[in-house]
């Protein structure tokens, strides 16, 4: 009865999360707040890459304008902020790219489903993207065009609920684990594994009498919903909005988060984001210390070589790999036993 018991609440993993939880509760007290912003981004970009997941790994979509979401999310919160800096105006905030999501991952869907086919839904969610950010552009009375929105209040976003840096971290590190837990429900649930049915084989999956295509909008409209709230934490953050936000790069970020922490994992957004993110950091800190070095000024090949490497050694992403490791452990493990 304890060994059943054990093994259902599963204790090393549970002793193990709470180990993660209580360095990542006292960390932000022994770091700059330059760390302290590079942690929050971290968080957030990795709700931003599980979206995105979402799409790629459980569904086997490639959408190309993700951004689309998560650039209007920063933006809501930049706008709604700027006309009052509180939580009420946060919420009124998340409650408008809520519905901003919805109605366009609807729209999105019944456009990709019209095409067929993986590489049509790319080239149209391509578009669509780059539609919205020369609208974005255009709109210069709201967006603020390519100079972009910054909040105007110089204080932290949404004082008085958290005064410092330090409360942001802890504000985007509890939007991480809220979000990883309702994602990881939607992916569980009878949906998400018709879901992972259709990315298998989506034929078969019809044969079986699920409509695909509904599946696949709700897919994309529970990824653009995460990716907009993603957006507007985002903003709390940052401080500050542009078109760079809505374009293709963002969406490649995605992406990249996404194949390096490993597809269909979910949580292989949060090392991927980590990965990038830090690397990123890295990078523009030896910019400045050695600003002559000019290879230095493209972080982004030193990325992509870092990503070749990754494909070549490691497929699966990094989680990817511990998974397969894990599985030649338990292998071995049960021929000895």
């Amino acid at each position: 009865m304890k060994n059943m018991l054990a093994s259902k609440l599963n204790i090393p993993r549970i002793a193990f999360l709470a180990v993660l939880f209580g360095i990542f509760l006292v960390l932000p007290h022994h770091l700059t707040n330059a760390r302290l912003i590079m942690f929050s981004r971290i968080f957030i970009l990795a709700v931003y890459g599980m979206s995105y997941d979402l799409l790629r790994g459980y569904t086997g979509f490639i959408n190309l304008g993700q951004a689309i979401f998560f650039g209007s999310g920063v933006y809501m919160g930049i706008i709604f902020l700027n006309i009052q800096n509180d939580l009420w105006f946060f919420l009124l905030a998340l409650g408008a790219i809520t519905l901003y999501a919805l109605l366009g991952g609807l729209l999105l869907s019944k456009i990709v489903n019209r095409t067929g086919g993986v590489v049509a839904g790319a080239m149209v969610t391509l578009a669509v993207g780059e539609i919205v950010r020369n609208i974005a552009e255009r709109w210069r009375d709201v967006t603020g065009g390519q100079d972009g929105l910054p909040l105007r209040f110089s204080r932290v976003a949404l004082d008085p609920l958290f005064t410092n840096r330090i409360g942001g971290y802890y504000f985007a590190l509890a939007f991480l684990i809220v979000m990883t837990i309702v994602l990881r429900m939607f992916i569980n649930s009878p949906t998400g594994r018709v879901m992972m049915a259709i990315r298998d084989n989506d034929q078969r999956a019809r044969f079986l009498g699920f409509k695909t295509d509904n599946y696949k909008s709700i897919a994309i409209m529970v990824s653009s919903v995460a990716a907009g709230y993603a957006g507007v934490f985002f903003a709390v953050i940052v401080r500050f909005a542009n078109t760079d936000y809505l374009g293709i790069g963002y969406t490649l970020n995605a992406l990249l988060i996404t194949l390096v922490g490993g597809t269909g994992t979910l949580y292989g957004a949060i090392i991927g984001s980590a990965f990038v993110t830090w690397i990123q950091s890295f990078l523009l800190d030896m910019n400045r210390a050695f600003p002559g070095f000019t290879l230095l000024r493209f972080p982004m090949l030193f990325v992509g070589s870092i990503y070749v490497l990754l494909v070549i050694f490691m497929p699966g992403g990094i989680m990817g790999g511990f998974y397969k490791l894990m599985a030649m452990y338990q292998a071995r493990k049960g021929k000895h036993d």
